[in-house]
């Protein structure tokens, strides 16, 4: 998911959950940042962040991420699809389907006390939604 088309300007964000190959096998990542007062927020295990809800269907998609000071948590309905091309074993052979005019309702708050820094919704936001969702469920 990703927009820049927020209520305020200045304001965008991105975040990517994907299943990562390593030699022993594969394990979630994520990454997500959001861009609020001239300020990046960033998720990643990296920074010891987690993505601590997971929930995507036909209709929507739901995800949080946490650190130990600050919590994004961003929702959306998934909207008309386009069918893009996708690489599949290097070549540009598979498709998937993104959505570019989703509303997404994103919610900065303080991890500890759960108070919101920042609530809006977002337009023409862009939702990519491909492979076994299942799998990339936090444990």
């Amino acid at each position: 998911m990703q927009s820049n088309h927020l209520d305020q300007p200045g304001i965008s964000f991105k975040a990517s959950v994907a299943r990562i190959p390593r030699v022993t096998g594969t394990f979630t990542g994520f990454i997500a940042g959001f861009m609020f007062n001239n300020r990046l927020h960033g998720f990643t295990e990296y920074n010891r962040s987690c993505m601590s809800m997971l929930s995507t269907s036909e209709e929507d998609v739901e995800i949080e991420f946490r650190t130990r000071h600050i919590t994004l948590r961003l929702a959306a309905p998934v909207d008309k699809a386009t069918s893009l091309a996708a690489p599949v074993r290097g070549l540009m052979d598979g498709r998937i389907e993104e959505s570019m005019t989703s509303v997404i309702n994103l919610a900065l708050s303080e991890t500890s006390t759960g108070l919101v820094v920042f609530s809006g919704e977002d337009r023409n936001g862009s939702i990519e939604i491909s492979g076994e969702s299942k799998t990339l469920m936090p444990r």
